[in-house]
């Protein structure tokens, strides 16, 4: 494996702040204390249940008790068991997306707020819940990502998703091995980590197709990378050249202005 570091991704165009809050999606942390709380009247007892499990997950990750690959496989369990019109409901999901107007085909996102008596004293710092909408043929364009794990959880609509291993880091890209290429539906959960399904392309499907995603960021590595993510963890990726004789694709390391012209110019 080389351990060359890959070129410095350029930093985002200031002045498009909708790619930005699309790409940066897996990064940006909440600011719980300056929104209203949710559910003031009181929030269900079995959803408040599962916001502590995602926060019991976290903790458990971070102290090392379970590694990527546990959380990837909890967390796709307790996402994928929760009911998504509870859940939309318990996350005022209607109201935070009220006012997405779906004009480019990068997402827009919006961010629940899980009150204190749920996330403890250390509130969000280093991990985020966000909702993410897309008209149909928008993207979440073709990345990896370099200490962090993060899930998706289906609300609305559909996408189709493809997710890739990151097998090795080479000089200006990365092997990927593909993992799955189809349709993800309402109430269906992917994850990734640097153990598994590390890239991820998501393309809505229908008009108004949300994903609710978790994420972890500054996660300590499972090996040691080749290639330096930007300072938002990503490294943007081209996964449609054609295969090796294994069937393993040397994906080309690009900027973030080459992958939205390629993946999101619709």
């Amino acid at each position: 494996m080389s351990l060359r570091a890959g070129p410095e991704q350029p930093g985002l165009p200031l002045t498009d702040r909708r790619a930005l809050l699309a790409t940066l999606s897996a990064t940006l942390l909440i600011a719980g204390c300056s929104r209203p709380a949710l559910w003031s009247g009181g929030a269900p007892a079995d959803l408040d249940q599962w916001s502590r499990h995602l926060v019991a997950l976290k903790d458990q990750l971070r102290s090392g008790s379970i590694d990527v690959l546990a959380w990837q496989s909890q967390v796709e369990r307790l996402n994928g068991e929760v009911p998504v019109e509870e859940l939309v409901r318990y996350l005022d999901a209607d109201r935070l997306t009220a006012a997405f107007a779906y004009d480019s085909a990068f997402a827009e996102t919006a961010d629940p707020v899980l009150g204190p008596e749920i996330v403890g004293a250390a509130g969000m710092r280093g991990w985020f819940v966000r909702i993410f909408g897309m008209r149909q043929g928008g993207a979440i364009i073709p990345h990896v990502h370099n200490g962090m794990v993060s899930s998706h959880l289906v609300i609305s609509g559909s996408f189709h998703a493809r997710t890739h291993d990151r097998v090795e880091d080479l000089p200006d890209t990365v092997r990927l091995r593909p993992t799955r290429d189809g349709l993800l539906t309402q109430g269906e959960v992917i994850s990734m980590s640097d153990r598994r399904d590390n890239q991820h392309w998501l393309v809505a499907q229908q008009d108004r197709s949300m994903t609710f995603d978790v994420g972890i960021v500054n996660v300590a590595p499972s090996w040691r990378y080749g290639h330096e993510a930007n300072e938002y963890h990503m490294i943007f990726v081209d996964p449609t050249v054609m295969p090796e004789r294994d069937g393993t694709i040397l994906a080309p390391i690009i900027s973030f202005d080459q992958a939205g012209e390629k993946f999101a110019a619709g």
